[in-house]
Parts: C-alpha cells; structure tokens; sequence
C-alpha cells in the first residue's frame, strides 16, 4: 500500500468533509487502515478535529451524519465530581539543624605515628599527604571495631538522613560503637 498522490488528495477532501478515519480508510480501500489515515493526516498536519468520542461528551452530533433520533432519551448516571487534590501537611514540628562544632580534620593525638609504628587499636586517621616525608597516622586510643580516635569518628561517621540509613539497621556491634563516638 502506497500513498499515491490521487490517495492523498482523496484523504484531504474527505477529511475536510468530517469523515472519520475508520470511514476514509474504507473509502479509499487498497489495505489502507484506519490508523495510516490517522498517520498520514497527521504528517500532512491536516487540521485538527475533535474526536466523535469527545464530540458526543460535550453534546455535539451523536450517531453520524445521517441518524435519525427517536423520541425516547437515554438518561446517563450523574458524573461523579472530580477530586481536587490537597496538599498533606505534615503534623511532624520543623527542627532547625543544630550547627555542630567544627571539627579539625588534621587534629593528631601526640606527634603523630608512622605507618610501621602503627599498631592494634590506635587510630588510623591519615594526617597529611601520603607523599611527603611528614605523613603519618593520628595514633590515638581507639576502640574495638573501629579505626579512630573519638575525635575522628565523629568526622568519619555522620549520621545520616534518618531515610536513608537508620543505625539499628547495621550489625547490633557496629551500631553500639558508632553511636558512642557520634554522642561523644
């Protein structure tokens, strides 16, 4: 099936006349379909026409062009009213963020321990670029299951927004330790 140019002039007078697609495609026979009507009118921005569907809602014709009506009417049940949508308020209080003390990064217990003086339960916070000679590692107490200082782990583990992590969601250990250095 090919939209020869007769085929199209054929679809523009019809479509002109309020033939729906199902009508033209019909018309025009050959395989053309209802929908490649409605394509092609489309790519020749054929003007726009209010669906039967729509026309019948707004009382417009009903039944095409040569319908005759009785005198009995159909009643259809009222419409419902449509819903407005209402924005939820929430009952929760709004709490302003508390601003918490800054904490320095770079804070070191003592002078600091190199990498081969590093041992179990000193803390493991970096302190300086890895490159230069200076580099070395907090070396505070820490305490079991976790790597730093009190001081550092409250740099390390900022709580997070209560939708996305909650503590009780990690290991029972883990929340314990975590939630002694962040009140700390």
């Amino acid at each position: 099936m090919g939209w020869t140019d007769e085929r199209v002039v054929l679809l523009k007078r019809l479509w002109v006349e309020g033939k729906t697609a199902a009508e033209i495609a019909k018309l025009i026979g050959g395989g053309v379909t209802r929908n490649a009507v409605i394509g092609k009118a489309h790519r020749l921005k054929l003007s726009g026409r209010i669906s039967p569907i729509q026309e019948n809602a707004m009382g417009g014709r009903s039944g095409g062009a040569g319908t005759e009506t009785s005198g009995t009417r159909t009643v259809s049940a009222p419409r419902k009213p449509q819903k407005t949508t209402i924005a939820k308020v929430s009952n929760r209080e709004i709490i302003a963020p508390v601003q918490m003390p800054a904490v320095q990064e770079n804070y070191c217990f003592g002078d600091g321990v190199s990498l081969v003086d590093l041992k179990e339960r000193m803390c493991r916070w970096p302190i300086g670029d890895p490159k230069d000679d200076g580099f070395k590692f907090c070396g505070g107490p820490s305490e079991e299951g976790i790597p730093y200082c009190s001081h550092h782990a409250r740099v390390a583990y900022q709580v997070a927004n209560k939708s996305k992590l909650r503590i009780e969601e990690l290991s029972k250990i883990d929340a314990d330790v975590i939630r002694k250095k962040v009140t700390a």
